[in-house]
């Protein structure tokens, strides 16, 4: 195995790789536990640990992490950044089997959204790729982090209609969350401070929303060391519409209801609570302090 930064990589007898499964995810994630252990390659042990509750993922792979060779996180993209979270500091690579409703972390990092195919991905040769792990509150998030419409589309989304659809169900939520006024924030980057009146405040590491595709701007890395602040100053139902028209055509960039800056650290806050979202999921709110820590995990990736 490289020792840090990136390089190609496979698994040989004698690894002990470490799973971390999060049954409640959208995919019956014992299913892809049993593929793992069916598919793994002789002399590989796998070490399989079942989360029992909400943000728990983290906490095991801190229990079980010494001695192993690699650990992967089968679920969606909060339980993948919670193991990332326990991964920073070490050069254990992180796989990931996507189980939830949009794995875009996995997407972009060219992990097959088929299972079979991702764990094949695992058990041959892969690269690994240092990324930069963003942290909010003392969380860890690798792809996104939010305050105002999306976290509260995220708190509205419902859970079974999540498991039966996927990303859709955040569509009825997302037409409630809407309708909430904008919210007053003082933000801090880097030491310039300005108020601002918004309905969306992100904190992004990585580039896309929903699907890879659809680039929220077109220089946003999740290995450069910053973190991008993009906020939205519409406030009006027409402004917001044409922020929503910019975003679908790549065009957000050009919006002149968005204001981006990229930071090391950022202070949000508010009038009044309001939760922050993490990679999908809101595990915490205002006052929020973001800091980045530069390529401080290592992702198993595609070739």
């Amino acid at each position: 195995m490289p020792s840090s930064g990136e390089g190609d990589h496979r698994f040989v007898a004698g690894d002990r790789v470490l799973v971390v499964a999060n049954p409640a995810t959208r995919s019956d994630a014992r299913s892809i536990v049993r593929l793992l252990e069916r598919e793994a390659p002789e002399g590989i042990r796998l070490d399989v640990c079942w989360t029992e509750g909400p943000r728990q993922a983290r906490q095991l792979a801190e229990r079980h992490l010494a001695g192993a060779a690699a650990v992967i996180a089968v679920g969606g993209d909060g339980t993948v950044s919670e193991v990332a979270g326990a991964l920073v500091g070490t050069e254990i690579p992180l796989g990931v089997v996507p189980g939830g409703s949009t794995n875009i972390v996995a997407r972009e990092a060219g992990v097959p959204s088929r299972h079979h195919a991702a764990v094949q991905l695992l058990f041959s040769s892969h690269r690994v790729r240092s990324i930069d792990v963003g942290i909010c509150n003392d969380h860890a998030f690798l792809h996104m982090a939010g305050a105002g419409f999306d976290s509260r589309m995220f708190t509205l989304a419902d859970p079974r209609l999540k498991r039966k659809v996927g990303w859709p169900a955040y569509l009825p939520a997302a037409m409630r969350a809407l309708r909430d006024p904008a919210e007053h924030y003082v933000i801090d980057a880097d030491g310039d401070t300005f108020e601002v009146w918004s309905p969306l405040v992100l904190v992004a590491n990585g580039a896309s929303i929903v699907d890879p595709r659809i680039r929220l701007l077109p220089d946003i890395r999740n290995d450069d060391g910053w973190l991008d602040l993009i906020v939205v100053t519409a406030t009006r139902p027409t402004e917001l519409a044409r922020v929503i028209g910019r975003v679908a055509t790549l065009q957000l960039h050009r919006s002149p209801f968005v204001r981006r800056m990229r930071a090391r650290a950022i202070t949000l806050q508010a009038r009044r609570p309001v939760p922050v979202e993490l990679d999908g999921d809101v595990v915490t709110g205002t006052p929020a302090r973001f800091g980045v820590l530069p390529r401080a995990v290592r992702l198993i990736c595609a070739v």
